[in-house]
């Protein structure tokens, strides 16, 4: 396979795009999906989103006879029960792996700069040979 240093440079951009597409796409999956906890044994659901979304719902009448600070204390383990969940979810297969989007952005950015390079020698190489052509059209060495 020949490839012209410009399809290579081509090539390697567009595979950046599509690795900033797909975790563009997973953090607003992740970020999308909904965990649910309940606490106050039950009394009260807590749902969490990765994004920092949080909807507390009083499930239970009985849970706003509950004392303030005991409720306060049940809402605020539940929102965070709920936020810990959501990273947990989002820590499965399909989530954002940003060590191996890390590695083939360096990948591509290597091979963008050897393909480059490969560019400028190149084009150097022909200048050179115009420059040579041109002279020996003129009778001058």
């Amino acid at each position: 396979m020949n490839t012209t240093p410009e399809s290579g440079i081509a090539d390697a951009l567009a595979k950046a795009m599509d690795i900033v597409r797909d975790g563009r796409q997973a953090q607003e999956d992740a970020g999308a999906q909904a965990v649910e906890v309940r606490a106050a044994d039950g009394m009260i659901s807590v749902s969490a989103t990765l994004a920092g979304k949080v909807t507390v719902d009083i499930v239970d009448p009985r849970a706003v006879r509950l004392s303030k600070e005991y409720l306060s204390e049940e809402i605020t383990n539940g929102v965070n029960a709920a936020l810990d969940a959501a990273r947990e979810q989002a820590g499965v297969p399909g989530a954002i792996d940003l060590d191996a989007l890390s590695e083939k952005v360096e990948e591509i950015q290597q091979q963008s700069v050897q393909q480059l390079s490969s560019f400028m020698n190149t084009l150097a190489a022909s200048h050179t040979r115009i420059v040579q052509a041109a002279a020996q059209a003129k009778g001058v060495e």
